[in-house]
């Protein structure tokens, strides 16, 4: 068998809101996530990734949604939601990426032809159902293939314990 690529590519879970910089006047923002917790782990912007997120309040799942239509990504989705009907409702998100982050550390340009089997493409969506909605009586966590899990990175960082 050849090597299997994920649709999935990359992805965090449970991230802060209060850890986005979320922009201002003639700055963009970021939403910065890295592959390790280590102090010295390179951060990467993922405001530009497609794919499916999830909000919460606190550990609540209140909304699922997808980014990559058009040219909305998911920084921006993530910030309309800060302004529309679930404005006050959500502190926390989930990110389910197509797009894998490059060796130069920014994500990649945009998707290639994914050819899964039904078996891997099955085993993803299973991992990302499980990991939104965390269901009590899963005991597996899901079978993600090669995607690769990004913690929440912010200024200060290191100068305070990370939580999950």
């Amino acid at each position: 068998m050849g090597f299997s690529m994920s649709i999935i590519r990359s992805y965090g879970l449970h991230w802060h809101t209060d850890r986005v910089f979320w922009g201002r006047p003639n700055d963009r923002g970021t939403l910065l996530g890295a592959a390790s917790r280590s102090t010295r782990a390179r951060s990467v912007d993922f405001r530009d990734q497609r794919g499916i997120y999830a909000l919460y309040a606190d550990y609540d799942l209140i909304y699922i949604g997808q980014t990559g239509a058009g040219d909305q990504r998911l920084f921006n989705r993530l910030k309309s939601h800060r302004i529309d009907h679930l404005s006050e409702r959500w502190n926390r998100f989930s990110w389910f990426g197509t797009q894998w982050v490059i060796q130069t550390g920014e994500l990649s340009m945009d998707t290639q032809a994914v050819h899964d089997s039904t078996e891997v493409a099955l085993n993803v969506l299973e991992a990302i159902t499980i990991a939104i909605s965390e269901p009590r009586l899963n005991l597996q966590r899901g079978r993600w293939g090669d995607a690769q899990q990004y913690f929440q990175w912010w200024l200060g960082a290191g100068d305070e314990e990370s939580e999950e």
